[in-house]
C-alpha cells in the first residue's frame, strides 16, 4: 500500500475518532486494528493526528489523551512527538489570528499541553530500569531538543514580552527540559553516548534558554542547578562561547536574584485603597475575574480580613473623592459602586465565612474603621452635604443593600448606625434580571422606568443593568426579522442623553458588550423599504449612531473597545475619515450627486423630501457631511450663496433625525478655526454659521435634547478652537455668545486624564516637579500606614497622578523614582510597608487591562511592570555599584509577580472536565457517541469497536473506504 494512501487512511481514521468522541480504551484498540492493515512510521502517525482541525474554543482532552496512548504503546516516541509538534507550534508563532483567538477565549496551546504530558512519560520512564531501547531514544530526543532551544532563541529571544498562548508553550519546554536532563542523568548516556557536537550545541544554547524563562524565578533556577549537575557547560571552552550567550544578564543575574534574601509582605490598608481608587477615578474598570483574582492572591484565604478591607477601601476611596472635591458625577458613581456593586462582591465571599465570623461582623469591624465624625448619631447631621452627611448616607444606602442582598439581618441596621434609620428596603424588594427582561418584553416602557431606577441608591443597579443589556441584545438580533428598531431607537435616546447613568452601567459591564451589538448593527444596516418612507429610517439610525459617539467620546475610548475591526467597516471608516472634507473632484459619480442633492434640498426651494433621503443612505450621508459643510461654506465665501440662506439651510441640520450629523459637522467647524490666521479671513461666515447651530433662535422640544446631546459630544474642542480665535481676533462678539453656549454643555469625562490644574500643582512641586510629587504620595500612603488610620488624616490620592508621571516622564523613569522612594524608607521601623504600597501602584488595574476579551493588535505604552522587568534584568549589573539598589529591585519584582502571576494564568485554567463538556455540546448531535473513560467491561471492547466501525461506515464520504478496512 502506498505511503500517501497510508497517511490518508490514518488522517481519515484520526478524523472520525475526535467526531465520534471515542474513549481511549476504544481508541487503543482501534489503534491495534488499524496498525495491522496499514503500518505507517511513528513519525507519520503522530504528524497525522496533529493535522487535524484544532479550532475549537478549548482543548479537546481526547486529542492530547491520543498522542499519549500512542506513546505508551510505543506506536509513537518522545522524538516523534518533539519534531511533530516543533512543526506545529511554528505555524501557530506565525498565526496572528489563531494567537488572538487563543487569547479571546483563554485557550490554551495544544503544544503546551503535549509537553506536559511528555513530562509524566519521562516521568514513568525513569522509574524503570533504563536499557539499550530508553538509551537510543533519550539520544535520539537530543536533536529535536536541541532544535527546539534554536527555534525559540531565534524566534522569542529579543521579545520584551510574548503573547499568552505562547508564553505557555515556552515554559512547558523549560519544565520539558528540567525532566529530560534528569532522564539523561538517569539513563547515564551523557559521559559517552552523546556525539560532542550535540552536547557543544546544547550546552551552549540552555543558558540562552534560562534567560528567557527568566520570569519563572523556580524554573530558571531548575535548569540552572540541572545543567551544572550535568556539567554540560563544562564542556565547552569559554572562548569559544557568544558573549551575548553566557553574559551577566545570564547565570549570574539568576544567581544573585535568588540569593537576595526576603521578609513576607505585608498587607496595608493603602493597597486595596490604590486599587479601588485606580479601578473608578476614569472609565470603571468592570472586569470582576480580575478583582477577584487580585484580592484572592492579595488575602489568600483570609476571607475575613478581605471583606473587611474591601469595605474600608471603598469608604476610604469616597471619603477622598469628598475631600478632593470631585465632581458630583465622581462621587456619585463611588456611592453606586458602593451600594449597588460591593453588595455583589460580598455575596462571591459569604459562603467563606463560617461562625462565629460573619459579613455583619466583617462590615461592622470596617465601619469602625472610618472617620469618627462618620459615628455621629445619624440626626446631628444636618448638612448632607458635608463629609460626615455624605458618608452617613453612603453607610445607610450601604447598609440596606447588604439587607436586600440577604447579607445581614434587616433588624441589625439600626444598632450598625446607632440610630433609627431614615431609609428603608426598596418597596419592590431585590429584582431578578430575568423578572425585568420579561417585564421589559412585554412592555418596553418598562426599560425607560427601569432606566431612570439607575441612579437609585438601592442595591438593584446590578440586575436592572444585564436587563437593559439583555433586552437589548434581543431587540438587535431581532431587527434581522422584524425590523422594528422603534423600541431601540427609545434605549439609545434615552441614555444618550443621561451620561450619569451609563457611568453606573459600566460598572457591570465592559463597553464593548454594547458598543459591538450596535455597531455590527450600523455596518449591516438595510433601508427598510416596508416602511414607505425613509424619514424614519434616518431617525432610527442616527439614534443608535449618536450613542455610540457619546459613549466613545465620554469614556474616552480608543477604537477598538468598538469591538469592530474588520476592513470595510462604516464605524471604522467614519471614525478614520469622515471627519475629513473631500474635494468634489475625489468623490464619485454617485457621491457628487449625492452631494448635489442634499445642497439643493438644503438651500434651494426643494427641501428634504422622501426622494432624497431614498437615494442617499443614511451612512452614506454620514460620510458625506464633513464635505457638505466644506462646500457650504466655501460657496457662502465666495457669494454663491447669502449668509440668510446658508443659516436656514443648517435649520434643516436641527431636525431630530439629522441631528447628529452635527458632530462631525461641529467638528469641522472646530478643525477650521484652527486654521484661522491674523488675517481672520472666512470669519465673517464661519462665526455665524456656528452660532446658528450652537445657538439657534429657535428649536423644537425633541430636538432641544438631542441637541444638548450634540453639544457634550464637540463643546471641549470647539471652545478650544474659538479660545485660539479670540487671542487672534478680541473683538468679535460671537465668540463669547458661543463659548457661553458651549460652556453650559460641557460635562466631565469619564477618563483617565488629569486636569490643567491637577498637571501644572504636580509639576510645580519643588525639587524635582511631577516625579516628587508621585515619591511624596508615595511617601504619604506609607506615613498613614504606620499610624493609627483612624485617627491619621487620609491622603490625598488620585491614580491619575500616576498615569500622567507615565505620560510626561515614562515608565521607566516613574519605577525608578520609586525605588528610590522605597531606598529612602527603608530605615523606617516597617520597610514592608512602603514595598506593599508602590507594589500596589504598579499592580493597579489600567484601561489596557480591561478590555473584556478584545484583543488589542496596536502598540502599547510601556507599563511600570515593563520599566521594573527591565530594571529586574540589570539588577546584577546594579548590584555591582549599588548593592541596597539592586535589592529593593529584585525584592519589589518578586512581590509585583507574586500578585499578577495568578492574572497570567487566569485566563489557561479550564480543567479536563469542562473543556470534555464543551466538546461535547459543540458536537452534540445526531451520532455523535460519548462514553465514560473505563466504563466498558474488557469483554466488551470488541463489540465497541465493531459499533464503532458501522456507524463511521454507515455516515459515508471520502473516508468510508479506509475504515471498512478495519
Amino acid at each position: 500500500m502506498a505511503v500517501v494512501q497510508k497517511t490518508k487512511e490514518w488522517d481519515d481514521f484520526f478524523a472520525g475518532c475526535l467526531r465520534k468522541r471515542i474513549g481511549l480504551r476504544e481508541f487503543n484498540a482501534l489503534v491495534e486494528l488499524k496498525w495491522q492493515k496499514a503500518p505507517v512510521s511513528g513519525a507519520a502517525c503522530i504528524g497525522t493526528l496533529l493535522r487535524q482541525d484544532r479550532s475549537a474554543i478549548a482543548i479537546d482532552p481526547r486529542f492530547t489523551g491520543y498522542v499519549e496512548s500512542l506513546v505508551e504503546s510505543g506506536k509513537v516516541d518522545i522524538p516523534d512527538v518533539l519534531d511533530s509538534i516543533l512543526r506545529t507550534f511554528e505555524d501557530l508563532s506565525a498565526d496572528e489570528a489563531a494567537i488572538a483567538a487563543a487569547i479571546q477565549h483563554g485557550k490554551k496551546a495544544y503544544e503546551a499541553s503535549i509537553l506536559e504530558g511528555l513530562i509524566q512519560e519521562l516521568a514513568a520512564s525513569r522509574r524503570k530500569s533504563p536499557n539499550n531501547a530508553t538509551r537510543a531514544c533519550a539520544i535520539r530526543t537530543l536533536k529535536p531538543f536541541t532544535a527546539w532551544l534554536v527555534y525559540l532563541l531565534k524566534s522569542f529571544g529579543q521579545s520584551d514580552a510574548l503573547a499568552s498562548p505562547l508564553l505557555e508553550v515556552v515554559d512547558a519546554f523549560g519544565h520539558f527540559a528540567v525532566a529530560y536532563m534528569s532522564w539523561l542523568s538517569v539513563v547515564g548516556v551523557l559521559d559517552h553516548q552523546v556525539p560532542k557536537e550535540f552536547k557543544r550545541s546544547f550546552g551552549g544554547y540552555l543558558p540562552l534558554f534560562i534567560t528567557l524563562v527568566s520570569h519563572n524565578v523556580e524554573l530558571a533556577h531548575d535548569l540552572n542547578l540541572l545543567q551544572k549537575q550535568t556539567g554540560l557547560h563544562e564542556d565547552i571552552p569559554v572562548s569559544e562561547i557568544d558573549n551575548r550567550m553566557l553574559d551577566d544578564n545570564g547565570l549570574n543575574t539568576i544567581t544573585y536574584q535568588e540569593s537576595v534574601l526576603d521578609s513576607p509582605p505585608v498587607t496595608t490598608r493603602a493597597g486595596l485603597y490604590i486599587y479601588i481608587n485606580a479601578m473608578l477615578m476614569g472609565r470603571p474598570l468592570s472586569d470582576d475575574a480580575a478583582l477577584f483574582d487580585y484580592l484572592n492572591v492579595r488575602y489568600h484565604s483570609d476571607v475575613t480580613t478581605l471583606v473587611t478591607d474591601i469595605v474600608t477601601a471603598s469608604f476610604d476611596t469616597l471619603t477622598n473623592a469628598i475631600n478632593r472635591t470631585e465632581s458630583t458625577e465622581s462621587i456619585t458613581l463611588i456611592r453606586s459602586f458602593i451600594t449597588n456593586k460591593l453588595p455583589t462582591i460580598l455575596s462571591y465571599y459569604s459562603g467563606m465565612i463560617f461562625p462565629p465570623l460573619s459579613i455583619q461582623f466583617c462590615v461592622s469591624q470596617a465601619l469602625s474603621r472610618m472617620d469618627p465624625a462618620a459615628d455621629m448619631p445619624y440626626t446631628q447631621m444636618v448638612d448632607s452635604l458635608s463629609l460626615s452627611g455624605m458618608l452617613a448616607d453612603a453607610r445607610s444606602e450601604f447598609l440596606f443593600a447588604c439587607a436586600l442582598h440577604q447579607l445581614i439581618p434587616e433588624q441589625s441596621i439600626e444598632e450598625m448606625l446607632g440610630e433609627v434609620p431614615m431609609q428603608s428596603m426598596p418597596d419592590a424588594g431585590r429584582y431578578s434580571k430575568d423578572d425585568l427582561v420579561s417585564q421589559c418584553t412585554a412592555r418596553s416602557a418598562r426599560i425607560d422606568e427601569l432606566i431612570g431606577e439607575l441612579e437609585n441608591m438601592e442595591g438593584n443597579a446590578g440586575d436592572i443593568v444585564g436587563a437593559i443589556v439583555e433586552r437589548s441584545l434581543q431587540i438587535v438580533q431581532s431587527l434581522c426579522v422584524d425590523k422594528n428598531s422603534i423600541t431601540l431607537k427609545g434605549i439609545c435616546n434615552v441614555l444618550s442623553r443621561k451620561t450619569q447613568t451609563l457611568d453606573i452601567i459600566m460598572l457591570f459591564i465592559q463597553p464593548e458588550t454594547i458598543l459591538q451589538p450596535l455597531c455590527q448593527l450600523i455596518d449591516q444596516w438595510q433601508d427598510h423599504d416596508d416602511q414607505g418612507e425613509n424619514h424614519p429610517v434616518y431617525d432610527e439610525f442616527g439614534s443608535i449612531f449618536l450613542l455610540i459617539l457619546i459613549i466613545r467620546h465620554h469614556f474616552a475610548l480608543p477604537d477598538h473597545h468598538l469591538g469592530i475591526d474588520y476592513q470595510g467597516s462604516f464605524m471604522m471608516k467614519f471614525l478614520r475619515s469622515g471627519h475629513i472634507p473631500r474635494e468634489p473632484s475625489t468623490l464619485t459619480e454617485q457621491e457628487n450627486r449625492r452631494l448635489g442633492d442634499w445642497i439643493r434640498g438644503i438651500y434651494e426651494t426643494e427641501g428634504i423630501n422622501d426622494e432624497l433621503m431614498s437615494a442617499c443612505s443614511p451612512k452614506d450621508f454620514h460620510l458625506l457631511v464633513a464635505t457638505l459643510f466644506d462646500q457650504s461654506l466655501k460657496a457662502c465665501q465666495v457669494g454663491k450663496l447669502s449668509l440668510d440662506t446658508l443659516k436656514g439651510g443648517f435649520e434643516y441640520l436641527l431636525y431630530p433625525f439629522l441631528l447628529p450629523s452635527l458632530i462631525t459637522g461641529l467638528g469641522w467647524f472646530a478643525q477650521r478655526l484652527w486654521e484661522t490666521e491674523s488675517a481672520g479671513t472666512g470669519l465673517d461666515t464661519l462665526l455665524p454659521g456656528l452660532q446658528a447651530l450652537v445657538k439657534p433662535p429657535s428649536i423644537s422640544g425633541d430636538s432641544a435634547a438631542l441637541h444638548e446631546a450634540v453639544l457634550s459630544v464637540v463643546a471641549e474642542p470647539l471652545t478650544q478652537s474659538l479660545m485660539h480665535v479670540q487671542a487672534l481676533h478680541p473683538r468679535k462678539t460671537e465668540i463669547d455668545i458661543i463659548s457661553a453656549t458651549l460652556k453650559s454643555h460641557t460635562q466631565p469625562r469619564r477618563c483617565d486624564a488629569s486636569s490643567h490644574a491637577e498637571m501644572e500643582a504636580w509639576c510645580a512641586t519643588s525639587g524635582g516637579g511631577i516625579l516628587t510629587a508621585v515619591r511624596h504620595t508615595a511617601q504619604s500612603l506609607a506615613q498613614w500606614c504606620n499610624t493609627n488610620p483612624v485617627n491619621a488624616a487620609l491622603p490625598n490620592y488620585t491614580h491619575r497622578q500616576i498615569l500622567s508621571a507615565m505620560q510626561v516622564l515614562g515608565a521607566k523613569s516613574v519605577v525608578e523614582g520609586l525605588v528610590d522612594e522605597i531606598g529612602k524608607q527603608m530605615s523606617s521601623n516597617t520597610p514592608d510597608v512602603i514595598l506593599d504600597i508602590v507594589t500596589a501602584l504598579i499592580t493597579a488595574p489600567t484601561d489596557m487591562d480591561s478590555n473584556g476579551g478584545v484583543v488589542y493588535q496596536g502598540k502599547r505604552q510601556l507599563t511600570l511592570r515593563d520599566a521594573l522587568n527591565g530594571l529586574y534584568d540589570d539588577a546584577y549589573q546594579i548590584s555591582k555599584n549599588d548593592a541596597p539598589r539592586a535589592e529593593i529591585i529584585v525584592r519589589l519584582h518578586r512581590r509585583v509577580e507574586a500578585q499578577l502571576a495568578r492574572s497570567n494564568q487566569q485566563n489557561a485554567i479550564v480543567t479536563e472536565a469542562e473543556n470534555a463538556m464543551l466538546l461535547d455540546l459543540q458536537d452534540s448531535g445526531q451520532g455523535t457517541i460519548v462514553r465514560d473513560e473505563g466504563g466498558i467491561p474488557e469483554a466488551d471492547i470488541d463489540n465497541v469497536v465493531a459499533g464503532v466501525m458501522d456507524e463511521i461506515m454507515a455516515e459515508g464520504g471520502d473516508g468510508g473506504d479506509s475504515f471498512m478496512e478495519l
